[in-house]
């Protein structure tokens, strides 16, 4: 009697254990289905729409949602204004644009969506009508930029002298020793990842042992004038290189789940040019939620490396693109002349300069006892500039014992030796 009775439950626990089977998958897919989720805020057609991925970071989801909208619409303004004019007004733009970013996105997906013990982190990639951004930055009276069309450089009588002057660049990548987010050991993960790639494409730039070498003078320096320049942008100057990179970011461990260990990242890079301090392009990296069997520390270090991995080009060819415009009137070559011991010699050397064929300009950097600094702007080669210099002031008084100390990347070295 008893086995008939077991015989007849057999089915009921089979569509039991069916239906638990079939309410797993769908749980499921409804949770995948929560990272993946589109939303439709209005209608696309006749809109000119601009795409941008933004990243937020709250303890509610809803509050992380805004603010990664919020942070995508930044980054598409910074695009129409440029990165000073978004600083320079950016009281207006939270009150009136910020504020109410939803509003000019036409859709969003939310690509991904973690859950750490301080709150929730929000990944989006939201379509903008990017006309009615415009129309209210007009509105608040906020100066766009005429958008210049694009210029064929390959036309150009010095189209390969300036391509040569851009492969030639020296690239100093590097972090805000003091102001930073991100810890010291991903900071240099992060550098060795870009210096790497620069490695890789046959580029120049400058070893963060060098970096660290001079690192603590030039804090000394940046403390004394009260930060007035960037102290990264101090060492770059001082290592004669063209373009540095700021590094800064955050890494959050997300937990262990079934024995895998769990972390996010976002790394920004952002790049300047090293005379001016302009900046060039800014681009960040994300890495998404991502898991390591193999320890906490893994799968960190893992998300750092992709997130910066997915920063590195858009900057790298950014900063480029910069270059080739502003080498356009002329490629600005660093020159210091040593043991140069009277204002005559200056005077003499400056001349000498400007009385090169392909001479556009010169700049006074700075004059001390024994040496000047000055960048040359010359439409040429580097080796067609420092032989003009040589043959022109080789029987000049006081120049007979000239010689380059230095050549490396767009920084010449010349010494007058006793």
């Amino acid at each position: 009697m008893n086995k008939r009775k077991n015989i007849n439950r057999l089915p009921s626990i089979r569509l039991a254990l069916i239906c638990f089977a079939l309410f797993v998958m769908v749980f499921a897919l409804i949770v995948s289905g929560c990272a993946k989720k589109s939303v439709k805020l209005g209608e696309e057609k006749g809109a000119q729409i601009v795409v941008a991925n933004g990243v937020g970071k709250a303890k509610k989801f809803a509050l992380a949602r805004d603010e990664a909208i919020r942070d995508a619409l930044k980054k598409v303004v910074v695009g129409i204004i440029g990165e000073e004019n978004e600083k320079s007004n950016q009281k207006k733009l939270n009150s009136y644009v910020y504020s109410i970013s939803e509003s000019f996105a036409v859709s969003y997906d939310i690509t991904d969506k973690v859950k750490t013990p301080e709150g929730t982190v929000v990944y989006v990639k939201v379509k903008f009508d990017k006309s009615k951004i415009i129309d209210s930055l007009k509105t608040l009276n906020i100066e766009i930029p005429r958008k210049k069309q694009p210029k064929d450089y390959s036309k150009s009588p010095y189209a390969k002298i300036i391509n040569e002057a851009i492969d030639n660049l020296t690239y100093l990548v590097y972090f805000e020793p003091e102001d930073r987010k991100i810890d010291d050991e991903y900071a240099r993960l992060c550098v060795n990842r870009v210096n790497n790639y620069l490695a890789n494409k046959g580029y120049e730039y400058i070893d963060l042992d060098r970096i660290n070498e001079i690192k603590d003078e030039y804090l000394k320096i940046y403390k004394e004038t009260q930060g007035s320049v960037s102290v990264v942008q101090l060492i770059a100057q001082a290592l004669n290189a063209d373009i540095y990179i700021v590094v800064d970011g955050d890494a959050e461990y997300l937990g262990k789940e079934g024995g895998v260990y769990f972390a996010s990242a976002s790394i920004s890079l952002k790049a300047f040019e090293s005379a001016t301090g302009r900046g060039l392009g800014t681009e960040t990296g994300y890495s998404g939620k991502l898991g390591l069997p193999s320890g906490k520390e893994a799968a960190m270090r893992k998300c750092v490396e992709v997130a910066v991995e997915k920063a590195i080009e858009p900057v790298i060819n950014l900063s480029r693109e910069y270059m080739l415009k502003a080498f356009e009137k002329g490629i600005r070559y660093e020159v210091v002349v040593q043991g140069v011991s009277d204002y005559r010699l200056l005077r003499s050397f400056v001349e000498a300069v400007q009385n090169t064929k392909n001479f556009r300009s010169i700049k006074e950097v700075s004059v001390a006892p024994g040496q000047a600094k000055y960048y040359v702007y010359y439409m040429g080669r580097k080796n067609e500039l420092i032989d003009e210099i040589l043959n022109f002031l080789q029987e000049e008084e006081g120049f007979e014992n000239l010689n380059v100390l230095m050549s490396r990347g767009n920084a010449i070295l010349l010494s007058i030796e006793e």
